[in-house]
């Protein structure tokens, strides 16, 4: 590393993302066997979904620190690839035809409670900036505002699905404002990077996160971000379409 941010900032991405991945594998797990799927069925397919996130957040480490994606200078520069290939992958999951029932058995509180992992990603931009490592424009002191959508996310949740409750529209207004957010701070990551159509000319320019463990934000944290509301999404058009299904969800977690 040529970065010498504070050590527990480190340590608190490689943390953040494991329990996130964590999370997604005992969730993934009940699905399956909501789904049907013997113990043992279950068990396998959750071992794979850990297989190719693992390997992706390895890949993602290996690029970072062989400087792989450290070269912003091109157009695209190299390090797109890094946001590029897990959002696809999320795009082509989303509407695959066999996601379509594990998505209907996925309570949508959970899609919506997750998004709670924001709020430290928040706090540890903020603590990069605090140390000069970090453009001010990424943090909620500047034009980043996702902390908001951390912050409500178990708030919305709990009104709008606890206790028998199905207020959908409410769900999908959070959903979009959180989306919104999301892409704000995204694009203002992309603007504030040496990329020849840089446009916020503060230093220090966004890099860091072609370091790791920082990499896993744009690799991993972000692109779950996303998936949680297309997720969402996705099962909002498809109760629409099959209002049958919409009884699925709201079975014992």
């Amino acid at each position: 590393m040529d970065t010498n941010y504070l050590p527990f900032e480190q340590v608190g991405f490689i943390l953040l993302t494991l329990i996130c991945v964590g999370f997604i594998l005992w969730g993934s797990h009940k699905i399956f066997t909501r789904l049907g799927y013997t113990s043992a069925k279950a068990t396998k397919r959750t071992a794979i979904v850990a297989a190719i996130l693992l390997t992706w957040l390895t890949a993602a480490s290996i690029l970072s620190l062989t400087g792989v994606i450290k070269d912003f200078s091109g157009t695209p520069p190299k390090f797109f690839v890094i946001i590029l290939i897990p959002m696809l992958t999320i795009v082509i999951v989303t509407f695959h035809p066999k996601f379509r029932e594990f998505i209907k058995h996925v309570p949508e509180q959970w899609l919506m409670y997750i998004q709670v992992f924001r709020v430290p990603v928040e706090l540890f931009l903020w603590w990069q900036f605090l140390d000069g490592l970090t453009p001010v424009q990424m943090t909620f002191e500047g034009r980043n505002f996702d902390l908001l959508t951390g912050l409500t996310a178990p708030v919305f949740a709990w009104i709008c699905y606890a206790q028998g409750r199905r207020l959908h529209k409410l769900a999908i207004a959070w959903n979009i404002a959180g989306l919104v957010l999301l892409l704000n701070i995204v694009i203002t990551a992309i603007l504030s990077a040496p990329v020849p159509f840089r446009v916020f000319m503060n230093e220090p320019a966004n890099t860091l996160v072609a370091e790791f463990p920082i990499v896993f934000l744009p690799s991993f944290l972000v692109p779950l971000a996303f998936a949680m509301h297309f997720f969402f999404f996705r099962k909002m058009y498809l109760q629409h379409r099959s209002p049958a299904s919409a009884n699925i969800a709201p079975a014992a977690i």
